[in-house]
């Protein structure tokens, strides 16, 4: 579960001060999303919740793994694959 946190991280936030943003939107302190993003602490339950919170789409594929796009289940890999292949259509116009 932990590269999927780091997934979400990545994604969400910008390089500068991900750490601080992601606290910022979760309550969670930067201190732990910085020690699981560099596996020196486990995710806990309270990231796992937070998460669901602010992100809803991306619970499901937290815990599974999976996606659902059907049911609105999505992750923070397709969404990105679906911003650059509209990046792409709009500079081919």
């Amino acid at each position: 579960m932990r590269h999927r946190v780091v997934e979400l991280i990545d994604f969400v936030t910008d390089s500068h001060r991900r750490f601080k943003h992601m606290e910022d939107l979760t309550g969670i302190k930067a201190a732990s999303w910085k020690n699981t993003y560099h596996d020196d602490q486990r995710v806990v339950q309270g990231m796992v919740e937070a998460i669901g919170r602010v992100w809803p789409q991306y619970a499901y594929w937290l815990v599974t793994g999976k996606t659902d796009e059907e049911h609105g289940h999505t992750s923070p890999v397709r969404e990105r694959i679906a911003r650059d292949l509209e990046k792409v259509k709009e500079a081919e116009k």
